[in-house]
C-alpha cells in the first residue's frame, strides 16, 4: 500500500475544500477540523481555510472567524483536559526516559513567568498550539488569559492565511503551501 506524503493529503483536502466550499456543511467542518487541530488533529487547519477562501473570497472574514472561533473552543477543551488529567499526565512524562522531572519544571517556571506570551506565541506560530493548551491547563494558567490571548495569537494568524488567500489568490496558497512550516502548527 502506498502511503501518501503529507503535501499530497493536503493538496487533496485544499481540492475537496474548493468543491464543497459553497455547500452549508463547509463552515460547520472547518469549525470542527479547527477544534479538533487545537488538541489532537496532526494536519494543520490553514489549508482547509486558504482552499475554502481561495473557491469563495467573499467568505474570507467568515472563513478566519469560524476558524479562529473553532481552533479557540478546541483550545479550552485543551486546557481542560491538561487541568483535570495533567496530574496523570505528568506521571507519564515523568516515566519517558529523556524526560526528566528537572525538565518538567523548567516548562512550568517558563509557563508561570510568562504564560500569556507562550499562549500567544503558540497560538500564533509553528509552535504546538495542542501542547501549548494542554500544558496551560497542567500549569494552571488562568483561564480568561489563555482565551485571550488565544483569540488574538489564533484570529491573527487565521486572519492572515484568510485575506493573503483572498488578496493574492492561488500565489498564496502556493506561497502557504511551499512554507507550511512557517504557516501551520
Amino acid at each position: 500500500m502506498k502511503f501518501l506524503s503529507i503535501k499530497t493529503k493536503i493538496d487533496l483536502l485544499i481540492e475537496k475544500a474548493k468543491y464543497n466550499a459553497a455547500q452549508p456543511l463547509a463552515e460547520k467542518i472547518l469549525v470542527f477540523i479547527s477544534l479538533l487541530e487545537s488538541i489532537i488533529f496532526p494536519i494543520p487547519v490553514d489549508p482547509l481555510l486558504a482552499g475554502l477562501t481561495l473557491a469563495i473570497p467573499k467568505k474570507a472574514f467568515k472563513f478566519g472567524l469560524f476558524c479562529t472561533v473553532g481552533s479557540v473552543i478546541g483550545g479550552i477543551i485543551g486546557w481542560l483536559l491538561g487541568y483535570f488529567i495533567g496530574p496523570s499526565l505528568e506521571n507519564i512524562l515523568l516515566n519517558i526516559p529523556w524526560f526528566t522531572e528537572e525538565k518538567f519544571m523548567a516548562v512550568k517556571s517558563a509557563f508561570n513567568e510568562n504564560g500569556m506570551l507562550i499562549i500567544f506565541l503558540g497560538a500564533f506560530t509553528p509552535l504546538p498550539y495542542k501542547i501549548i493548551t494542554i500544558t496551560s491547563g497542567m500549569v494552571g494558567i488562568n483561564i480568561i488569559g489563555f482565551v485571550l490571548m488565544s483569540f488574538v495569537g489564533r484570529g491573527i494568524r487565521f486572519f492572515i492565511v484568510a485575506y493573503l488567500t483572498k488578496f493574492f489568490g492561488m500565489p498564496a496558497l502556493l506561497f502557504l503551501q511551499k512554507h507550511l512550516l512557517l504557516s501551520s502548527s
